[in-house]
């Protein structure tokens, strides 16, 4: 978090979180009423493991928003800085994202293959920018809360 002078406390952005694809899944997730949340996290991770091999940006960065989900409640911190934060803990509390044996398996072959370099348009776009070194070390943060949760 940082301070701006002669304004409050600013949070960084979150890594996880903060990209207009995630932000749009985060949206849909929280307008719908059907109780499928849980389907909705494995179906935007499980994406990024289909069979096909060509990842697009936003089903990238949607996976890493879904997997970033799973894990809040067993590392909270992976929240800081989200918009709306207090409202996004609050809501969690309230739909499933278990941790479930099969959502573990699918988070964890999904940030292997976002680390593949092979027809990934997300990979690409952050050597572009010159970003890959941090986008990486975002992926093993998440790799290593998935180690640490629940077993």
């Amino acid at each position: 978090m940082n301070a701006t002078a002669g304004q409050g406390p600013r949070h960084d952005p979150n890594p996880f979180l903060d990209t207009s694809a995630a932000r749009a899944f985060l949206g849909q997730l929280r307008r719908a009423t059907d109780g499928r949340t849980g389907d909705r996290l494995s179906t935007a991770i499980r994406a990024v493991t289909s069979a096909r091999s060509h990842l697009a940006v936003d089903e990238v960065e949607a996976a890493i928003a879904a997997i970033t989900l799973l894990l809040a409640e067993y590392q909270p911190s992976l929240l800081d800085g989200v918009q709306d934060e207090p409202a996004l803990r609050g809501w969690l509390r309230q739909v499933d994202t278990d941790l479930t044996p099969g959502r573990r398996l699918a988070a964890e072959a999904a940030l292997v293959r976002m680390e593949i370099d092979l027809d990934n348009e997300w990979y690409a776009h952050h050597e572009q920018n010159g970003s890959v070194p941090q986008v990486l070390e975002d992926l093993r943060r998440l790799r290593n809360a998935l180690a640490d949760a629940g077993g």
